[in-house]
């Protein structure tokens, strides 16, 4: 939802005019007539303002991404494959022997060495904290998904 059609959908809900919403929000009634027709864009601290003198307790969100998106889709295609063929794991094993010993590569070998289920439940995981080690995982150098696949997830991630 916009910030157009949020602040204007808050207002009819509270009841009230631009008038009066402007009036309890100490602002101007063109002013929340222009945010609410897009024409201009309140900075945060004002629409939190406005959207409280509604009676809407603003609740922030974090919002992913489309690198955030396209990690977990790909992730997720790579879990997929897993699933499928378990040997793959073998493959990681030696991948991570090539690469340049770090914090997620010592990770990495600790879930690998947990088995199939833990790698799944890293790589299909939405928890932004574990975005970092999805991204560098050992699975991504073995050539699984192919570049077409690649591109697809790339755009739908854009798109989405």
């Amino acid at each position: 939802m916009d910030t157009a059609t949020l602040l204007r959908s808050a207002r009819h809900r509270a009841g009230m005019t631009q008038a009066a919403l402007a009036e309890r929000a100490r602002t101007s009634a063109p002013t929340i007539s222009a945010y609410e027709n897009g024409t201009k864009q309140p900075r945060a601290d004002v629409l939190f303002r406005l959207l409280l003198a509604a009676g809407v307790e603003p609740t922030l969100v974090p919002a992913a991404t489309a690198n955030a998106r396209y990690i977990d889709s790909y992730c997720d295609a790579l879990a997929e494959h897993l699933r499928r063929d378990g040997a793959v794991l073998d493959q990681a094993r030696e991948e991570l022997d090539q690469m340049r010993p770090t914090a997620n590569v010592e990770a990495w070998r600790w879930l690998l060495r947990a088995g199939p289920n833990a790698v799944v439940a890293v790589l299909t995981s939405r928890d932004p904290d574990v975005r970092g080690l999805k991204a560098d995982n050992p699975f991504a150098r073995l050539g699984l998904i192919d570049e077409d696949t690649r591109l697809a997830l790339v755009r739908n991630a854009h798109a989405s």
